[in-house]
């Protein structure tokens, strides 16, 4: 199929001179120091040289580099000028040329500074016991780079082992298989492997004084001592969503599928390290109502880490893949109708993001043109939900769920352990329905329109649900109540609804409440206490928007707490539209409870940079 859509020639977010060499392997070496707030150590780089050159050029920010050799010859560096966004290009010189079809590898002995982006340090107040320091990684999209030089574009996948030296009594896990645990002295030597190729935004490391409980024989969940059982209650289903994966799109290669539940400064619901996929304590409600983003995880072991995309412009061909492998692995575990309501909320973020940033903003095509831009500033809910209605299109085009589901096996089957771009995918998908025993035309599908073109999807779903004409209905029965034409409500209205319908109800709840309607329905649904962060996410919204006081010391306690942008940045921009300076204010007081990909977005929302 020719393409009529925009043709990206490269990855604009890296500096790494990728088509002459490609890193094959990774060898870290690296010893965390708390009291500098560092990683000090090395990393050995195997590459493979596809053109003559005598030169490899890296991705470097905050880093201090001591040494390099190539091969067993030491070597020259240069650093290019900075950028907030991009680091800076550090340029190895090869002692020699190097040719094309060779091999050699680079040693690179360095630190890490204190404020590098991948890296937050937690002091031991910031963690749940309260004794220990912590450490975790956040390299996604493009913060590999202050963690070690790297080619740091998903284009480019690449094994690693690492040894890791911490504090014998803390505990260091990484995105990778463990092999060798030893206390020598003052500290514990921890080496690890992975023998899945890999982009580097998925390499991870987190430190901390933390436990585990098994819960499969391939499936284990880690938290501080004081959060690990009630972690391991509402992720019990982990090994559940592997499972259905792998009836869907074929077996899972990750060998483990481990869980690490991290304080509260997490800026993410989840982080799919291989693994070792990282999750927030938002999630934690002791019901499992929010394992969803468990199974979203899960989803990426295929889609994004198995196969993923070149660039982060064709960031919707991880996303937006994993939002509908997620939809159809809940679905096949707790009942069809899950698929169409979860959708239906999507779309309703979808509609959201668009009224906030405009339906003309360049973030709301699919893909994106990145060029000059930090990844960072575009993330969005576009990738995943634009990219979700992407797929269904596609799949309402076919006509027939069982055949898209058999692409879709036969899509990652195909593209396992490589990074694609969208013609990739479409011409896939054009030849598997060209057969006649599974045949469609895509000839009509306008591909312009929904990868180039901003705004909303061109072509409305026909997503319908009866827990989403329930939550209509209680919405309109409060509005009643707001308007003083009262219909009966009372306790029993959300008696067995699930915390993903209480949230369609909330987000449905758009007009304005009165103060004692807002005191009634708190009365009734006692949201003011409720222990679920979705739920009491949408209700502080609601409370800010309608300037229900009471609800202020809750918004205070969870701003405070939790550093998740889905609530963070919303709450902020709420509270801002009604009081600027308090907003302000209550950041400024929590932001160094935050991750630096958090204070940098809540501080360009509130204009305080």
């Amino acid at each position: 199929m020719t393409p009529t859509w925009r043709q990206t020639a490269g990855d604009p977010s890296t500096y790494a001179n990728i088509s002459e060499v490609v890193v094959k392997h990774m060898s870290f070496d690296w010893r965390v120091d708390f009291d500098l707030k560092e990683i000090q150590g090395s990393a050995e780089l195997s590459v493979e040289v596809l053109k003559d050159t005598d030169k490899v050029v890296l991705d470097s920010r905050d880093l201090k580099i001591h040494q390099v050799t190539v091969g067993s010859t030491a070597a020259s560096h240069t650093a290019g000028e900075a950028t907030e966004a991009f680091g800076s290009a550090v340029t190895v010189h090869a002692p020699v040329p190097l040719k094309a079809g060779t091999t050699t590898s680079i040693r690179i002995t360095y630190q890490t500074e204190p404020q590098s982006t991948a890296l937050a340090w937690l002091p031991a107040e910031q963690t749940d016991s309260g004794k220990h320091p912590y450490l975790f990684s956040q390299c996604q999209a493009i913060h590999a780079r202050s963690l070690f030089p790297c080619q740091d574009t998903p284009g480019v996948r690449a094994t690693y082992d690492a040894k890791v030296t911490v504090p014998k009594e803390l505990r260091a896990l990484m995105s990778a298989l463990l092999d060798t645990t030893e206390v020598v002295g003052d500290s514990c030597v921890t080496t690890f492997k992975q023998p899945v190729a890999i982009s580097s935004y998925l390499v991870a490391l987190v430190v901390g004084n933390l436990e585990k409980r098994d819960i499969s024989d391939r499936v284990a969940i880690w938290s501080e001592p004081q959060v690990v059982e009630a972690a391991a209650f509402d992720f019990s289903d982990t090994d559940k969503f592997v499972s259905a994966g792998e009836a869907l799109v074929g077996p899972y290669e990750w060998t483990r599928y481990d869980v690490v539940c991290l304080p509260g400064s997490f800026p993410y619901g989840g982080m799919e390290n291989p693994c070792l996929t990282f999750v927030t304590p938002s999630l934690l409600t002791g019901d499992k109502a929010l394992c969803d983003v468990i199974c979203h995880e899960v989803a990426h072991s295929w889609t994004g880490n198995l196969v993923g995309p070149k660039t982060w412009e064709d960031f919707y061909l991880n996303e937006g893949f994993t939002m509908f492998l997620q939809r159809k692995i809940m679905s096949r575990l707790y009942g069809e109708e899950y698929f169409d309501f979860d959708a239906i909320q999507g779309w309703d973020d979808l509609k959201n993001y668009m009224e906030l940033v405009g339906k003309d903003h360049a973030y709301t095509v699919l893909r994106p043109n990145l060029e000059g831009v930090d990844p960072d500033d575009a993330f969005s809910v576009v990738p995943y939900e634009k990219g979700f209605n992407f797929i269904c299109h596609l799949e309402s085009v076919v006509g027939n769920k069982k055949w898209f589901e058999q692409w879709l096996h036969e899509y990652i089957q195909t593209f396992k352990h490589q990074a694609i771009t969208t013609n990739d995918m479409v011409n896939h998908l054009v030849q598997f329905f060209s057969h006649e025993d599974h045949k469609a035309d895509f000839s009509k599908v306008d591909f312009v329109a929904w990868l180039d073109t901003p705004g909303m999807p061109h072509a409305i779903p026909g997503f319908s649900s009866k827990l989403l004409d329930d939550a209509v209905d209680l919405a309109q029965r409060w509005k009643s109540v707001a308007e003083g034409t009262a219909k009966e409500v009372s306790e029993n209205d959300i008696k067995g609804w699930s915390s993903s319908q209480i949230c369609c109800f909330l987000t449905r709840v758009d007009f304005p409440m009165p103060v004692d309607s807002l005191t009634l329905m708190d009365t009734h649904y006692k949201f003011n206490s409720s222990k679920n962060c979705e739920v009491l996410f949408l209700w502080l919204k609601l409370c800010i928007r309608n300037n229900w006081t009471s609800h202020e010391p809750v918004l205070r306690s969870m701003l405070a707490r939790i550093g998740r942008m889905k609530y963070t940045r919303p709450l902020y921009r709420e509270l801002g539209k009604v009081d600027h300076e308090k907003a302000i204010a209550i950041f400024k007081e929590n932001k160094q409870n935050y991750h630096s990909i958090c204070q940098k977005m809540v501080g360009k929302d509130l204009g305080v940079e």
